[in-house]
């Protein structure tokens, strides 16, 4: 049987890994993600999505994660 020491640390482990793969997710768009003039997409390629775009769903991801652990910090 698992005790809640080692539960909780597991739970806190698995949220650190989200946390790092969001981060990655968050450098690769921000460094090499955007349109920028054909650097990141050969000509004839589906064009990429502008930076405004691509800021705003960020944006919008950041929040609703943002909400989700506010609704564990608050229910917990």
């Amino acid at each position: 049987m698992m005790g809640k020491g080692m539960f909780t640390g597991m739970v806190a482990l698995f949220w650190l890994a989200e946390a790092a793969f969001g981060a990655l997710v968050v450098y690769w768009f921000v460094t090499q993600g955007f349109d920028s003039g054909g650097a990141t997409a050969e000509p004839g390629d589906v064009p990429l999505e502008d930076r405004a775009t691509t800021l705003r769903s960020l944006a919008m991801w950041g929040g609703f994660f943002a909400l989700l652990v506010l609704g564990i910090i608050i229910g917990a």
